[in-house]
């Protein structure tokens, strides 16, 4: 829901609810428009996706932001299943990332700092591991490169450093928020490689990973509170001491 709070219908993306393609200001509840931590709430009907029954609340709701801006971007990517598909960073958005890459049928890389890390990667379904604290230098170049990386990173300097690791016409999809990178054109020019912006994704975008989710197992790893201690969560999330995906619940 939080991508589509209204649109105008001057164009064909606002139509189609493509908020963030709208050639005029489109309302986002939380951006541009009012909404959210509360008990009710008027949605446009346009907006909504259909839950599966089989998927909680909890876990649904991280899917719904999270969760549709990976698994959109991977279907996006043009890897195909069998292909070398590397996630740089196992954070909130990583951590599902991978899970995705894995169950969409790639060879799954995970990109991390520190050799602590193993373990999570390979429990989220990586097939291979990167520490990139120790492989500051095109990752992933000691196989055939990756088709495509999905950086989820908030960093210039990790996402500047896996470059190296495309495989010819591959893609770096960047979905983490970042002032700038540096672009080696020499690097895309020779390998006909390719670096794509990706945010999240329309209604039926989001039902479509909601049902993918529930059909395969992709879950989100919460830490849960309350609606009367908003704030509280709030900050953690904004101190980055929440792990992965904070999540609200109400008493209704």
């Amino acid at each position: 829901m939080g991508w589509h709070g209204g649109n105008c219908g001057y164009c064909d993306s606002c139509r189609r609810g493509d908020a963030f393609a709208c050639e005029t200001e489109t309302l986002v509840t939380g951006v541009t428009s009012d909404g959210g931590y509360a008990d009710y709430m008027i949605a446009p009907a346009d907006a909504l996706a259909r839950v599966p029954a089989d998927l909680s609340s909890i876990d649904g709701a991280p899917l719904m932001c999270a969760g549709i801006t990976t698994f959109n971007a991977l279907r996006n990517s043009g890897a195909r299943p069998g292909e070398t598909v590397a996630v740089l960073g196992l954070g909130g958005l990583g951590h599902l990332g991978v899970q995705f890459a894995a169950k969409l049928g790639f060879r799954t890389v995970a990109i991390a700092r520190a050799q602590d890390k193993v373990p999570l990667a390979h429990q989220l379904g990586a097939h291979h591991y990167i520490d990139n604290a120790r492989t500051r230098r095109q990752p992933c170049r000691s196989s055939a490169g990756a088709k495509a990386i999905l950086a989820t990173v908030t960093s210039s300097e990790a996402m500047n450093s896996v470059q190296g690791g495309l495989a010819a016409n591959g893609m770096l999809m960047v979905i983490g928020a970042v002032d700038a990178i540096t672009i080696d054109a020499h690097a895309l020019l020779s390998g006909r490689r390719s670096i794509k912006g990706w945010y999240s994704g329309t209604s039926i975008d989001s039902q479509e990973t909601l049902a993918f989710s529930a059909l395969t197992g992709v879950r989100p790893m919460t830490e849960i509170f309350p609606l009367e201690r908003a704030s509280e969560a709030y900050e953690r999330m904004m101190s980055g001491k929440a792990r992965f995906r904070v999540v609200l619940t109400t008493g209704s």
